[in-house]
């Protein structure tokens, strides 16, 4: 008898327990108000389009109440349609002959200078090629026929990042040049690991 009555009042215990946690955390999740609430504007009014002539046999049905209506734009008579002829345009004047200078082909403009962010444009061209020897050595060392599916798929990528890489310095972009040949390093240095 003892145990039933310590049983009720442990569950007694854990309600209200329970229910003043529940109290004090629902009192927290009250939303509240910054400043006056908002108007929403009023809904635009809706545009039906204009009802077509009745056939004979069918019911005329009408719009639904509230909604705006858009007058029938009005007829057209075939006497007004024939009534004025439209004008007539001048002869069109011959075309110029094209010029000697036009007939030479345009020379492709220049491409905009890169803008460099380094201090020093010669370090971070060394650093770029030492990192580029770096993956080509690493990737040259390399067995592609023993390379699984995902890692000869990772030796491309090194390899394309080296060909960029390449490209970047000859266009002197040395940060992206730079970021390449890292990137070209790590993947031929873990590759190697294999």
């Amino acid at each position: 008898m003892t145990g039933s009555v310590i049983m009720a009042g442990v569950r007694r215990l854990s309600v209200l327990l329970l229910s003043a946690l529940a109290a004090t955390s629902c009192a927290k999740l009250h939303a509240r108000t910054i400043g006056p609430p908002l108007d929403t504007p009023a809904p635009p009014p809706r545009v039906v389009p204009a009802a077509k002539e009745p056939i004979e046999g069918q019911p005329i049905v009408a719009p639904p109440v509230g909604e705006v209506q858009r007058p029938a734009p009005p007829a057209i008579k075939p006497q007004e349609q024939t009534a004025s002829p439209p004008p007539a345009s001048p002869p069109a004047a011959p075309a110029p002959a094209p010029s000697a200078a036009s007939e030479r082909p345009q020379a492709a403009p220049e491409p905009a200078p890169t803008l460099q962010t380094t201090a020093n444009p010669t370090v971070a061209e060394q650093r770029t090629r030492a990192a580029l020897a770096n993956a080509t050595r690493d990737l040259a060392r390399i067995d592609v026929r023993s390379l699984n599916a995902d890692a000869r798929a990772q030796y491309d990528i090194a390899r394309r990042f080296v060909t960029q890489a390449n490209d970047a310095l000859a266009r002197k972009n040395f940060e992206f040049a730079q970021q390449l040949a890292d990137k070209a390093a790590t993947l031929a240095a873990l590759l190697q690991r294999r």
